[in-house]
């Protein structure tokens, strides 16, 4: 057994899966995003089927089960194109739209499996000769398979193609939290292709042949340092439909900042967001809102500021007393408990907040809706009367 390479694995194997079980809470929790997940779930299972990999061959338990040496060679390749996927869709784009798409990306996986066919049909016994052979040295490897240093070209060759596609296609959104971790991916893809090159050219140079288990170890420990100091990865905001803009109307001859698709695109999101219950949260922040819309705290109050036309706390305010108005009219909850229920810290806070918008107390609001919905007299009043009671109009 090969502890070194076995240990090496085995750690990998253990970050990978703590990064596994995170990537499938995000992708339960995260429902409308689940094209990213996806690719990131598919990205992470892929890292942890190497690892197994790894600790398959380092120990006994190659030589006991020798049917699955080499059978997972050709869905590793996929790893490059999991995170060019997944940096794709981010942005909001499917890299696989169209069916050639999928002929397209599948075709370096293809290749490989063709080519290990006449491996994966020999007795175990003679797989397992062959694995120990070229272990001594890469040219007693039995011929036509894939192994060693062609096989990890292939990675290469694959994570340069898809570096150098991201860079031509571009990043097509404005938020900074989304480009700075569309570099980070990319980082991840150069980690890949200049760790193979790098073991290739040892090999060549030095006559020295190392586990690529040492190589997946940085890339293992780059994308656990991404993704355990970002509790809340970006998410994609749906690209906008380009249109022409109308500008607002104004009162004066200088017009209001007209609203562009981006930055409506990204209010929705965050509005979206508000409507799923985030405003419940008492201690919600700017900061938070922004980490769970993947976009920076400027960025969402500009937007909030320019598509809302007040503060960030004025425009949670407002989904806040909608919620206690429906609660005051509908419930017999006690005022207090409200309050909290809907997110506020203090009942002050509630009171001056709740009087701004609706023009009474919270008190005098549920004393008039329920007078409005029977009427004094016992009689239904019509919708536009109710309206009137309730605000003391």
């Amino acid at each position: 057994m090969n502890y070194w390479t076995g240990t090496v694995a085995l750690i990998c194997l253990c970050i990978g899966v703590i990064l596994l079980f995170a990537s499938l809470s995000w992708f339960v929790n995260r429902q409308n995003d689940r094209l990213p997940m996806a690719y990131l779930l598919a990205l992470v299972c892929l890292m942890v089927l190497q690892s197994l990999e790894f600790v398959y061959q380092a120990s006994e338990w190659m030589e006991r089960a020798p049917f699955f040496l080499k059978l997972v060679d050709p869905i590793i390749v996929m790893i490059p194109f999991c995170l060019y996927g997944y940096i794709r869709a981010i942005q909001g784009e499917n890299a696989l739209r169209r069916p050639l798409d999928w002929w397209l990306h599948a075709s370096p996986m293809l290749l490989v499996a063709l080519l290990a066919i006449p491996f994966w049909s020999m007795p175990g016994e003679l797989k397992v000769h062959w694995m120990l052979q070229g272990r001594i040295a890469e040219s007693l490897w039995q011929p036509v398979t894939l192994h060693g240093n062609a096989y990890l070209a292939v990675i290469a060759v694959t994570s340069l193609f898809y570096w150098l596609l991201q860079r031509n296609q571009g990043i097509h959104t404005r938020k900074p939290a989304v480009r700075e971790w569309v570099g980070h991916f990319q980082l991840i893809q150069l980690i890949i292709a200049v760790s193979m090159v790098l073991r290739i050219a040892i090999y060549h140079v030095f006559g020295e042949s190392f586990s690529v288990a040492y190589v997946l170890a940085p890339t293992t420990a780059y994308l656990t340092y991404l993704l355990l100091t970002h509790a809340h990865p970006p998410t994609h905001v749906p690209r906008a439909v380009k249109a022409p803009l109308e500008s607002a109307p104004s009162n004066g001859p200088e017009h209001e900042p007209a609203v562009d698709s981006a930055d409506m695109a990204l209010f929705e999101h965050l509005s979206q967001s508000m409507a799923d219950g985030l405003f419940k949260d008492n201690n919600l922040t700017l900061r938070t809102l922004a980490e769970t819309c993947g976009t920076t705290t400027h960025q969402a109050s500009a937007v909030i500021n320019l598509c809302s036309g007040s503060n960030f706390y004025e425009w949670i305010n407002r989904y806040r007393i909608d919620e206690a108005c429906t609660a005051l009219k509908s419930t017999d909850i006690g005022i207090s408990q409200i309050c909290y229920a809907v997110g506020f810290n203090s009942k002050s806070t509630f009171n001056t907040a709740f009087r701004k918008q609706v023009g009474c107390t919270p008190t005098t609001y549920r004393k008039n809706a329920r007078q409005a919905q029977t009427g004094s007299s016992g009689e239904t009043k019509r919708p536009d009367e109710i309206s009137q009671s309730i605000t003391g109009g």
